[in-house]
């Protein structure tokens, strides 16, 4: 029985950042996020290393045309892109990792390239459980605690960005909605004065009595 259950247990001394293994739910946040943090990082570092290194290579400071015409600004261009591709790889082979935990083929993140589908795909990642005993793509991982920390810090996080965007835009409906009667009842008001004034206008002067 307890060959049975460390055969269906996946030690989480591997690396993250492989095709091979699973994440559970709360790994896959964690990850997530660490990635975003990394590639955050590193988009900073290099945008000012290269507006830095290029004002100093000029003497003083440039505008975007003259940064980007140097040899240095290419560079630095060059980097950034670099950096911008390795954040989607890495998201992409957390991505894997996750859909192996739902015995699922890690070609299902192609989803993402369709609009919408994409949203409700990255739901169903974080939200869908996964298979609970060993599946085609290796037996459970186990959640370090590290990651259960920041995979609920994180979760918390998008939750409250959700939140606060689904309230941003309510709030905009709303005051679309209240700027639109009012601007609908200025136009009633100015019609009823339109057309009081044309029907005084059309009124002949009563003759004076004799």
């Amino acid at each position: 029985m307890i060959q049975n259950t460390s055969q269906n247990i996946q030690s989480t001394k591997d690396f993250p950042y492989s095709v091979h293994g699973r994440f559970g739910r709360l790994s896959y946040l964690a990850w997530l996020f660490i990635t975003s943090v990394l590639y955050s990082c590193a988009l900073v570092v290099v945008t000012l290393l290269g507006l830095i290194t290029v004002a100093t290579y000029n003497g003083e400071a440039v505008g975007i045309q003259d940064y980007i015409g140097t040899g240095l600004g290419v560079i630095t261009l060059i980097a950034l892109i670099i950096v911008i591709i390795g954040a989607a790889v890495l998201s992409i082979i957390v991505s894997i990792r996750r859909l192996h935990d739902l015995n699922k083929s890690g070609w299902l993140c192609l989803l993402f390239l369709l609009p919408i589908v994409n949203i409700i795909f990255g739901f169903y990642l974080m939200l869908a459980p996964g298979t609970q005993a060993t599946n085609n793509y290796g037996p459970v991982r186990i959640t370090e605690q590290t990651e259960k920390l920041i995979g609920i810090l994180y979760c918390i996080f998008l939750a409250t960005i959700f939140v606060l965007y689904i309230g941003a835009l309510t709030f905009s409906a709303a005051l679309m909605t209240q700027y639109n009667d009012l601007q609908q009842n200025g136009l009633t008001e100015n019609s009823i004065q339109l057309d009081q004034s044309s029907i005084e206008n059309d009124v002949p002067a009563s003759e004076p009595t004799i």
